[in-house]
């Protein structure tokens, strides 16, 4: 049997009416520019997030130690000491006392020092120093400081002293002194 358009195009129904077909596919490509106008907003804004936050997490893996620091020691008893610490690289460094008294000894000299650096931003220096004591003397022994990156590049912790007959690395060693530090990047 052949197929016979006759009357108007309701008279073919739904598949051929190609009024409807238009009313069922506008919708849908509606549907489909609105999706295309929203998509790339959120991609954008995942972009632009993606960018400020590497941007800080790289800042903040990247604090480099290598460098000239102040360093202010404050220890419990109330006594106060300033150095400067040179971090150099593969670890080395130097520590050089900045204390008015050392000039009565002919100037301090820089002493080894070793620095790491480990997780979360912690940071440890040590090694040899020896610090004034009155105008005759000298206290000379270890310094170990650990502390963590802070705002603006510094480094803030605790200080710990032990005298030249014990070890640092040694569980059973025992500190003659504690107390804080503070460090801050010079420039220049």
């Amino acid at each position: 049997m052949p197929f016979v358009l006759s009357g108007g195009a309701s008279d073919c129904g739904p598949c051929l009416d190609l009024s409807r077909q238009a009313e069922h596919i506008e919708p849908i490509l509606n549907a489909r520019k609105q999706a295309a106008m929203v998509t790339p907003k959120p991609a954008l804004i995942l972009i632009v997030c993606a960018q400020i936050f590497g941007v800080g997490l790289s800042k903040v893996q990247s604090s480099n130690v290598i460098g000239n620091w102040k360093v202010d020691v404050t220890f419990s008893n109330g006594e106060s000491r300033s150095l400067r610490f040179e971090a150099r690289e593969s670890g080395k460094g130097s520590f050089l006392l900045l204390d008015p008294q050392s000039k009565f000894w002919g100037g301090a000299g820089p002493s080894e020092a070793r620095w790491t650096q480990g997780d979360a931003g912690s940071v440890i220096f040590s090694g040899s120093v020896e610090f004034p004591l009155g105008n005759v003397g000298r206290d000379a022994g270890t310094l170990v400081l650990k502390g963590k990156f802070g705002t603006g590049g510094s480094i803030a912790g605790e200080s710990i002293f032990f005298p030249l007959d014990q070890d640092p690395k040694d569980p059973k060693a025992r500190p003659s002194k504690n107390g804080t530090f503070k460090a801050i990047r010079l420039t220049g």
